[in-house]
């Protein structure tokens, strides 16, 4: 973790701006869009359990053709995407029996990445090769597992979505444990050979799951195939032996789980059901099964997603800074004047400026503590406190969060959340009584596009500037944050202010999120089905991070992104003080002679 940096106030002459070189992309990391690895075929299918066998395992009249009628009409019938919701499914006894077994015998790790954070155990197709005494220990949970797999519930699944056969062989199943903290953000399925999402709850069978612990699985509707609303339409909360299914639907099953925010084991089994393998009936060869709707791979799919991003066309272009100005002269007194109404004064003397311009060309990234000075930070601190009180979002007030909240004049939500979500400041004129924190933050904001700010920025960095854009966000506790995403066209200087008001140790450490991270992208795996966590090696002490910057009060950030390197806004928990807010610029420099002579 960076620490934030003043440099002296010394006023001896500044010497010319070095230019810092991007840093080099060497930590592999990926963006992971599901929780449990897809897990590969077993080398031979386990014995099919008799009819009668799978019958006794789940309740009874579950393979009623009335009863299967009625769920396929239910499941015709849902919104915002075809689901269905059944209670009971697991014979009462067995379950329970499944559920101390994973209690008591099963190891859970903690997997955290950009989209997830959540306890899980390893891929249940491999009670198979366990030592017999350990594979009886898991008895129940081995006999559960082979009735999920059998020809009867398998068709029993088929029947209800009109999915078409579903394989045997190929077993993908896990269990989560969603402790407090732990949660799962917007994705659709979409990997490989998957066709149908299940999930089983298990949490604790003779206490209530209440509604305000979290948890919930969040379904989303779609504005266009793969853009899902920002907010859901269907919120399902955890109920013991509650059974959740969905056919995968590319670009349409997107759906979330809810931050646990209580300290209780919200426990289930979910998986996938594949599609027929070789030597199963039904099968089909992979280019015919997936067809124009297939997943592209994690990191083909991070490239497509920035290059629509940097296009013209985006919804959130960057501007060409004006050639009227020469942005590399020195400041003259006119800058001064104007920056001494925002700055501190500590960072606009000659011997700071060549001393922070020695740091950033050293580390490419630097922070500067205390960035605007005191009349400005003293204004927007008790607007930005009174903003997150109004909305309920202060003092981690997590039961107390919504879909909507902080949503009036001179704020949006900004998504989509397949891949990010937070709030953006607006225009609107009406915002001033409404949310008086609007103006002043709207002031600092001009201030990082006005042209004194770009030559101070050049002095300090050695980039100049050839385009920008930039935006106020606010990232609200329990709802928002960034996915991971690139600038695959050039490298990019990100300008960052931080305005988060509430303690800074509380958020020092990340365990409440709203940190920005930097990671590489692992560009040796093209498979879209297998993913690492964003922890990267378990021996690397770093976690594979490039760099991590904790959400912090008026602190610059300046980082000069590499092509290629990827960054995220961990989402904020509910258990956070308050909203993470910020200034938030993109600088594409201007290429030195050398970028131009790479690029020849």
């Amino acid at each position: 973790m960076t620490n934030p940096t003043s440099p002296t106030n010394e006023h001896d002459e500044a010497r010319p701006a070095k230019r810092a070189r991007t840093a080099a992309s060497a930590t592999t990391t990926s963006a992971i869009p599901a929780v449990a690895p897809a897990m590969p075929a077993l080398p031979q299918r386990p014995p099919e359990l008799d009819a009668a066998t799978v019958a006794a395992c789940f309740t009874e009249g579950l393979f009623n053709e009335d009863y299967v009628q009625h769920l396929a009409n239910n499941y015709k019938a849902s919104h915002p995407y075809l689901h269905c919701v059944m209670h009971p499914l697991v014979r009462e006894d067995l379950l329970r029996a499944v559920r101390a077994e994973i209690m008591g015998q099963l190891h859970f790790t903690e997997k955290e990445t950009d989209i997830y954070k959540v306890n899980q155990t390893g891929d249940l197709a491999n009670i198979d090769g366990l030592p017999l005494a350990e594979r009886a220990a898991l008895g129940h949970l081995h006999k559960l597992r082979n009735a999920f797999y059998s020809e009867p519930f398998r068709n029993f699944v088929s029947a209800v979505t009109g999915c078409g056969p579903l394989s045997g062989s190929k077993q993908d199943m896990s269990i989560n444990n969603y402790r407090q903290g732990c949660h799962l953000l917007n994705h659709d399925d979409v990997i490989g050979t998957r066709r149908v999402s299940y999930i089983l709850y298990l949490p604790p069978p003779d206490e209530e799951w209440k509604v305000e612990y979290g948890g919930a699985l969040e379904l989303y509707p779609c504005v266009k195939k793969g853009t899902p609303a920002t907010d859901p339409t269907v919120v399902l909360p955890p109920k013991y032996n509650q059974f959740i299914f969905f056919t995968v639907q590319p670009g349409y099953s997107f759906h979330s789980v809810q931050e646990v925010v209580v300290p209780n084991d919200r426990l289930s089994i979910s998986g996938w059901f594949h599609v027929p393998q070789d030597g199963e009936d039904g099968y089909q060869p992979m280019d015919v099964v997936l067809g124009p709707d297939a997943a592209p791979a994690s990191l083909a799919q991070l490239e497509e997603d920035a290059a629509a991003d940097n296009d013209e066309t985006s919804e959130y272009p960057y501007r060409p800074v004006s050639t009227d100005e020469d942005l590399t002269a020195d400041l003259s007194d006119a800058d001064r004047a104007y920056l001494a109404q925002f700055l501190h004064p500590q960072y606009l003397t000659p011997a700071a400026m060549t001393k922070m311009n020695d740091q950033f060309c050293d580390e490419s990234s630097l922070q500067l503590r205390d960035f605007f000075k005191p009349e400005i930070a003293s204004t927007l601190a008790p607007l930005l406190n009174q903003a997150d009180a109004r909305d309920r979002l202060a003092n981690g007030d997590a039961k107390a969060l919504a879909h909507g909240a902080g949503v009036r004049a001179g704020w949006a939500v900004q998504g989509s959340p397949v891949k990010q979500r937070f709030m953006v400041l607006t225009g609107d004129s009406a915002a001033s009584t409404e949310s008086p924190e609007c103006a002043p933050l709207r002031a600092a904001a001009d201030l990082l596009v006005s042209p004194a700010f770009a030559r101070w920025l050049y002095h300090v960095t050695g980039i100049a500037a050839r385009g920008t854009r930039h935006r106020v966000r606010r990232f609200r506790p329990g709802l928002d944050y960034t996915l991971a995403a690139y600038s695959s066209t050039s490298a990019t200087l990100d300008v960052t202010v931080a305005l988060t008001p509430s303690p800074r140790t509380a958020w020092e450490e990340g365990e409440i999120g709203g940190y920005e991270c930097y990671v590489a992208p692992d560009e040796s795996n093209d498979d879209p089905a297998v993913y690492r966590a964003a922890g990267g090696n378990e021996n690397d002490e770093d976690g594979g991070a490039l760099l991590t910057v904790p959400a912090d009060w008026n602190v610059l950030s300046l980082v000069l992104r590499d092509q290629g390197v990827m960054r995220f806004v961990k989402y904020v928990s509910g258990l956070a003080p308050g909203s993470r807010w910020d200034i938030a610029m993109e600088v594409l420099p201007v290429p030195d002679e050398e970028d131009a002579e790479d690029a020849e």
